[in-house]
């Protein structure tokens, strides 16, 4: 428990393989003044238990399920297997949900992109969505192991192995990457500063005309994108927005506008 001396602001879990000893603990709670509680959590197998936690949603046409709920419910083209374990995205949080919603409706506005990247992959499930929906190359990328592993499973659980290729990478730089390489639709569900950050390799990178889909946004951080994405030459094509929760769909208008952000 994290607190004041008067009212609690909010609880820390912390989890250790170890115990802590005295020493660490007191000091831990002398330098902050705070509070701590120790409990013993018995071993579990945690990948069933999130896999268990995260029932199945609907999302326009694809339904998500874990692979516990996998064989309880009718699979077809559309339905998404994706287990989670330390990664992000089952499509239960709004920013993947929109992220979702967004690539559905490029599939609604004719839009056939060929060459994809999703950065910052996390479970994997829009990488696999788009192979579903679009006969594409797709390139998944993530700087977590965990993500990277967990997208890798995902994809043969989904039998998209053959279009899309994971590689571990700190946004559009790696090894496995080709620095100059073009896309025709990015996608970035992370957060607002990497996002930030990551504008003018978005744009360098993005085809002329190509499309940018952003999420891990709240409304505030959204406006703020939407007004930096004008000066890198792009076009509000669409916005999702749900409990102080956005995502943009862009597209790349005038390439000769772009320029690097100073800060």
């Amino acid at each position: 428990m994290i607190a004041s001396a008067e009212k609690p602001l909010f609880t820390l879990n912390v989890f250790t393989k170890e115990p802590l000893d005295f020493v660490t603990i007191s000091l831990i709670e002398q330098c902050f003044s705070v509070k701590t509680t120790i409990k013993k959590i018995p071993k579990r197998n945690w990948l069933r238990a999130s896999n268990i936690k995260f029932s199945p949603v609907k999302i326009d046409k694809f339904t998500v399920t874990s692979s516990f709920f996998a064989n309880s419910i009718k699979q077809d083209k559309f339905s998404l297997i994706i287990d989670a374990s330390l990664a992000f995205g089952t499509g239960h949080h709004y920013t993947t949900k929109f992220c979702l919603q967004l690539i559905q409706d490029l599939k609604k506005r004719a839009v056939n992109p060929l060459k994809i990247i999703d950065v910052g992959c996390g479970t994997g499930i829009l990488s696999i969505a788009i192979a579903k929906l679009f006969p594409s190359r797709i390139i998944a990328v993530d700087n977590d192991t965990h993500s990277v592993e967990m997208t890798k499973r995902n994809i043969v659980v989904n039998k998209v192995a053959n279009y899309v290729k994971v590689y571990k990478s700190t946004g559009l730089v790696g090894n496995h990457l080709n620095s100059r390489a073009k896309y025709d639709l990015i996608v970035a569900n992370i957060l607002y500063k990497p996002l930030k950050t990551l504008m003018w390799s978005f744009t360098k990178n993005l085809s002329n005309n190509g499309f940018l889909i952003l999420s891990g946004l709240n409304i505030k951080q959204a406006r703020h994108l939407k007004s930096i994405s004008r000066q890198f030459g792009f076009k509000v094509i669409d916005e999702k927005k749900e409990a102080n929760w956005a995502a943009l769909l862009l597209r790349k208008i005038d390439c000769k506008r772009a320029t690097p952000l100073n800060d």
